[in-house]
């Protein structure tokens, strides 16, 4: 990785750091997930290993802290009902595949919302991933892939957040979550790269993510670990994403082409949000006010096929302009 990309990246978590740009938001939020799993229907994404005592459930939780998922009424935790037993080693499998080799097949962005109540030191979760499709497994924070130049093993902040480090070991002598969340915390995991060296590979369409959890010989009568809106999506990162590191784009939108609607998502509450639509000419062909909102949609109605342009407004202070494709 270069070092002025490097240096993208430590000021971005620099800014965030010291709040400047807050109420921060995560890739997924401002951009739009493509896959979300909630856990109130099956999803094919989603098995739990048939492991002996494996106690990893999806249902409505029953328990002290768990008291509640994320969206119900339905969670996946580790036993719905009761605390961990002891000497345990629960497992469900999340395939990712090649879900977005129709998008920007060069990258990945996993986030999720969890809780998780253990011993210290001893007992929690950990991620693992495979490229074999299952035949070798390395936990996340360890994954030196050379598909990519950023991974939760070097992610320099952007995209990877809230996650564990090599100083939260557990009793098997792995990385992962342990003691107590205090809370939901939200978690977001990338592998990604930056597409400007014409690189012809993909994204391998074997990516597997384990989260495993495990407990030692104790008996401490905790809960475990409950998680929530596990979330996966692509971002275009050939255009937006580049200024958006940069902090030159307070804005996102999706789809493009547009055939109906688009959703267009802003980084923050403004308190004076408003466009102008011009034609590849430059003459203006309609404009909306929005008022306060961090979010809106653009209605194409009346507006014939082509390329468009829209000025946005935010604040009467920022002003982004993008490229519109309205589809026949």
């Amino acid at each position: 990785m270069n070092k002025y990309l490097f240096l993208m990246l430590f000021g971005l978590s620099a800014l965030i750091t010291n709040g400047q740009f807050a109420p921060f938001k995560f890739p997924g939020d401002t951009l739009g997930p493509f896959t979300v799993i909630s856990f109130e229907e099956p999803s094919p994404y989603v098995t739990i290993l048939p492991l002996p005592q494996n106690i990893w459930q999806i249902g409505a939780p029953h328990k002290t802290y768990f008291n509640a998922a994320y969206t119900l009424p339905n969670a996946i935790v580790t036993d719905t009902m009761n605390d961990y037993p002891v000497n345990n080693l629960s497992t469900f499998e999340l395939i990712v595949g090649n879900f977005n080799d129709l998008i920007y097949p060069w990258n990945v962005f996993i986030d999720f919302h969890h809780k998780y109540d253990s011993d210290t030191l001893s007992d929690g979760g950990y991620i693992t991933v495979s490229w074999d499709n299952g035949l070798t497994w390395v936990n996340i924070i360890n994954d030196t892939s050379h598909f990519f130049e950023m991974t939760p093993h070097n992610s320099f902040g952007f995209g990877n957040i809230n996650l564990y480090d090599i100083w939260s070991v557990l009793v098997n002598g792995e990385q992962g979550f342990t003691g107590h969340s205090g809370g939901w915390v939200h978690s977001s995991m990338a592998w990604f790269t930056f597409p400007v060296d014409k690189r012809t590979y993909l994204v391998p369409d074997t990516m597997r993510l384990r989260f495993n959890f495990i407990s030692d010989n104790v008996q401490k009568n905790r809960e475990g670990w409950m998680i929530d809106q596990i979330r996966l999506y692509s971002i275009d990162l050939g255009s937006g994403i580049q200024e958006y590191l940069a902090g030159k784009t307070h804005s996102y939108f999706f789809p493009n082409p547009v055939a109906t609607t688009a959703t267009f998502t802003l980084y923050k509450t403004y308190g004076n949000v408003h466009y102008e639509i011009l034609d590849s000419r430059g003459s203006l062909i309609s404009k909306s006010e929005r008022g306060t909102c961090d979010e809106f949609t653009f209605d194409r109605s009346g507006i014939p096929p082509g390329i468009y342009f829209m000025r946005l407004y935010l604040d009467n202070r920022y002003t982004d302009i993008h490229r519109i494709i309205v589809a026949p």
